[in-house]
This record gives structure tokens, C-alpha cells and sequence, in this order.
């Protein structure tokens, strides 16, 4: 499976990162990485003579559009952006279940999950002020229905996520932590949801706003296109249009307001 590089100058490499591929790895004999698809083996490494900067990092189950950076340079205007919370970057993704809302903020904290706490592969979200959750972190994301249906005849909505905060997991525990895992979610969902060929999370639009080459990058929706999934699919209600990338970057001008009239509207806290 190849990676697709979306754009590319003296500056910055964006890349379509498939899914279920690492982006690094210092196992010399790890082939199924970003970095062995474009670049040289060690160019992750700072004793590189060619380093590439991972200022934007994707789950390896998740897909998608990925920044690069080439330079150390480029890669502090950009870090400096993602600190100060001006990037916006919009997830395409499936949930299990028919939402009971169009539009939702998610502000659970998110930590290390006590159970894993050696390796800190899975996070958890503070639901409760009696969370076991460890070393947590402020988090936020919001979620926007878009359609309806059925996937191999059980009840999934097809999401927008946007991810104000970016914590590690960020998506996969806030959707967890709804009642809504993402299809095919093998982690989130205690190991149940393997049934699927891949997770259902895609990293579908980045707009990262450099004063002197300002980046606004999005590829074409991942899951319709794929007859693995669509010819499972059932479509039921289409609530916005968003296959095309005008019909997104409406859906992406919705999520992006504080209010919208007639939207059913929930806020997910430990205050709930």
C-alpha cells in the first residue's frame, strides 16, 4: 500500500497516510512505514543527513492527510501553530449506533488508562470524578452527524470530528467514551469490533494557516470508494451532504460555528 503525497515544496511534505501504517519505526527491518515510502530509513532521525519533522503524528490505524516538515525551521512555524490551537483539521469517521444528536462538544478529560499504564498504549476518559484515569489532560473535540445507516445490518452514523485539543487518542476514547466506538475500533471496543477491515477514522482535511505558505489540504472521502465497506453499506437518512469536497467544506463551515439553529445540540462532561 502505497503513500500518496498530496503537496509537497522546499518546506513541507503532505502525505495521504493509508491506514493501518506505522509513520516511524527504528526497526531497521519494520518496512510498513511512512517514512520508508518517501523518504530514507533514517530520515526520522535527527542524526539524519535528510531528517524529515513529524509536526502532525496519526494513529497507525487511522488514515489520511499528514504534515511534513522538511527543515527544523519549518517544522517550529508549523509545531508553533498546532500549539496555539490556530490549525484546524477535520476526521471523517463511522460510529456504531444512530447518534441521538447533530452536534456535539466532547470535554472529557483524557489519561492513561491504569491497565495499560506500563506501555501507555490506551488512554481513557475522565467520565466521572471517580475515574481511575491517570496523568489526565483537558480535551475537546466536536461531532457532527452527517448520515444514517447500516453496516452489515447493524445501526452505524457516518461523523464529522474535530479535534480542538490533541491528545493521544484523542477521537477514538472521546467517541468510546458517547457510547459510539468507531467501526472496527479493535481497542476501544474491550478487543469486540474486529470483524471490519479497517478502523473507520480518516484524517480528511488539514488547514494549517503559515503566514508566508498558508495550507489547506484535504483528499476525497475514503470509505464510499472502497467496495469493502460500501457494499455492506446501507444507507438510511442523509442528514448534510459530504462526499464532495464542497459539500464537506460546508459541513466543515457547521462545525466550526458555536451555534447553529436548529441543530439538536449535546455537551458531553463529567458534569452530565
Amino acid at each position: 500500500m502505497g503513500v500518496e503525497k498530496l503537496y509537497e515544496s522546499d518546506s513541507f511534505l503532505v502525505v495521504n497516510k493509508p491506514f493501518d501504517m506505522y509513520i516511524n519505526s527504528d526497526d531497521e527491518n519494520e518496512k510498513n512505514t511512512v517514512t520508508q515510502h518517501i523518504a530514507l530509513p533514517d530520515s526520522h532521525l535527527s542524526t539524519s543527513a535528510n531528517p524529515l519533522h513529524f509536526v502532525q503524528r496519526l494513529d497507525y490505524s487511522t488514515s489520511g492527510v499528514m504534515c511534513i516538515a522538511k527543515t527544523k525551521s519549518a517544522a517550529g512555524r508549523a509545531g508553533k501553530l498546532f500549539e496555539r490551537r490556530l490549525t484546524r483539521k477535520y476526521y471523517l469517521g463511522v460510529v456504531r449506533g444512530h447518534v441521538k444528536f447533530d452536534v456535539a462538544d466532547i470535554e472529557f478529560d483524557v489519561g492513561v488508562d491504569p491497565l495499560t499504564a506500563s506501555s501507555s498504549h490506551r488512554m481513557v476518559a475522565k467520565t466521572s470524578s471517580a475515574s481511575s484515569a491517570l496523568e489526565t489532560r483537558a480535551a475537546h473535540t466536536r461531532l457532527l452527524a452527517l448520515e444514517t445507516g447500516h453496516y452489515q445490518r447493524e445501526p452505524v452514523t457516518v461523523v464529522l470530528l474535530k479535534p480542538i485539543t490533541g491528545r493521544r487518542h484523542q477521537l477514538r476514547v472521546h467517541c468510546a467514551a458517547t457510547g459510539h466506538t468507531l467501526l472496527g475500533d479493535y481497542t476501544y471496543s474491550d478487543t469486540v469490533d474486529s470483524a471490519p477491515h479497517r478502523m473507520f477514522l480518516h484524517a480528511t482535511r488539514l488547514v494549517l494557516p503559515l503566514e508566508s505558505e498558508p495550507l489547506d489540504i484535504q483528499t476525497p472521502e475514503p470509505f464510499f470508494s472502497d467496495e469493502r465497506f460500501s457494499s455492506k453499506y446501507k444507507s438510511e437518512k442523509v442528514l448534510r451532504k459530504y462526499r464532495t469536497k464542497e459539500d464537506f467544506n460546508a459541513a466543515c463551515d457547521i462545525i466550526d460555528k458555536t451555534y447553529e439553529i436548529g441543530l439538536k445540540y449535546r455537551v458531553f462532561n463529567c458534569n452530565d
